[in-house]
């Protein structure tokens, strides 16, 4: 069984030609946890490592960082409200 992790890697041009076209930083997306199935994958926040000293009675959800969902053999990817605030490239220079 495939499972999306493989196929991200596989097109791993792909994500990094999108990554480029909306100023993310791509190797955030390889290197941050995610949670996925056969048919979606969504790349998760690295959490607050002081919060995780608190033990799992005080565990929040980890916020999702962007959406990758694999439709007739194609990446569909949908970013979330964190997807800027996580995974943005420095910013662009403006040409004056």
């Amino acid at each position: 069984m495939i499972r999306i992790r493989e196929i991200v890697n596989e097109h791993r041009p792909e994500v990094e030609q999108y990554c480029a076209d909306n100023n993310l930083l791509y190797e955030k997306i390889f290197n941050s946890p995610c949670s996925c199935d056969k048919t979606s994958m969504f790349i998760l926040g690295d959490g607050d490592p002081e919060r995780a000293k608190l033990g799992l009675a005080d565990n929040v959800p980890l916020p999702v960082l962007l959406k990758i969902f694999l439709e007739n053999g194609n990446l569909r990817f949908e970013q979330t409200e964190h997807t800027r605030r996580y995974l943005a490239a420095a910013p662009q220079a403006v040409a004056v």
